[in-house]
């Protein structure tokens, strides 16, 4: 297991507490519309790269088995109290093997992207091809080049603040190189200071509450950014996670190689354009053998 698995550790419980209830809303909307229709009832899904499992508790309520798969071990501790249902392994996505044929396997909120070279996504590709069962479905999401240019500019793009921690998250991109970052600053209030603080600051209290209100997200970025300086006693700390920018027709030519067919790419509401403003969403099919494939043909001419 590589440091850049075990170095989201320093990140899982915020993640639980944050962007993962966030981010999995779009994403289960899009696995109702393009994926769980292709699953049956009681079907196998692999939630890859699962995080702290926000995705895999409604899954299981709808009655399908899933497993949950990710490289950092608090992550996955999160996950297992969200979804205790569930399975879990802990294990490298470029690596995992599976004894479970799986009818269906999904990645989200752009985990790939933290794969630094088509040769690790290929990996992940054929570790996926070898756990689905024929016929079974791929998706997953990818930040394209383009996207991230427009959008991975070196400014804060969200954040929290509320009396016990605060956050932001800072992306940047080169094109040059089609490698970038995003940046998490947190601040936790220590413990030694929290009641006293509490008490003391009422003000500044009813302050990080309007904060946090959607519209003052301007006002709450820039204050985010100094920080340090408002609350000097808080305990800082500052995690920076590498991704890579993979060109789309390159994606979807090393699908095709390792065997995927019928590749298709849309945007997380449904277009098939995919412009800068949205991620590619890739829709992939493990083909069914061509032992079966014929088997399939013989029985069909049997009723003409």
């Amino acid at each position: 297991m590589t440091n850049r698995y075990t170095d989201y550790n320093n990140w899982a419980w915020l993640y639980n507490k944050t962007v993962g209830p966030d981010y999995s809303q779009p994403q289960l909307s899009l696995l109702k519309r393009v994926f769980l229709p292709q699953i049956p009832d009681q079907g196998r899904i692999l939630d890859l790269c699962c995080g702290t499992g926000q995705l895999i508790q409604p899954l299981v309520a709808a009655g399908y088995q899933v497993t949950g798969l990710d490289g950092s071990e608090e992550m996955l501790t999160y996950a297992r109290q969200n979804a205790p249902q569930a399975s879990y392994l802990l294990e490298d996505a470029r690596q995992f093997k599976s004894e479970t044929a799986f009818d269906g396997i999904f990645s989200t909120s752009a985990s790939l992207n933290h794969l630094m070279s088509l040769t690790e996504l290929r990996q992940v590709f054929e570790r996926v091809y070898a756990a689905l069962r024929n016929g079974g479905l791929f998706v997953f999401d990818l930040n394209h080049p383009r996207q991230l240019e427009r959008w991975w500019r070196g400014q804060p793009t969200e954040g929290e603040i509320n009396r016990r921690y605060a956050w932001m998250i800072t992306p940047h991109y080169d094109p040059d190189t089609a490698e970038g970052a995003f940046v998490v600053n947190i601040s936790q209030a220590a413990q030694s200071h929290l009641g006293l603080g509490l008490l003391l600051s009422p003000l500044k209290r009813l302050l990080y509450k309007i904060l946090s209100r959607p519209r003052f997200i301007g006002i709450r970025l820039k204050l985010l950014q100094n920080f340090d300086r408002i609350e000097p006693h808080w305990q800082q700390r500052t995690l920076t996670y590498s991704i890579k920018g993979h060109p789309i027709d390159a994606v979807k030519d090393t699908l095709e190689q390792v065997g995927f067919t019928n590749v298709v790419l849309q945007t997380i509401d449904g277009h098939s354009n995919i412009d800068n403003n949205h991620s590619a969403h890739f829709i992939c099919t493990k083909p069914f053998s061509v032992q079966m494939t014929n088997a399939s043909s013989q029985a069909n001419s049997s009723f003409a």
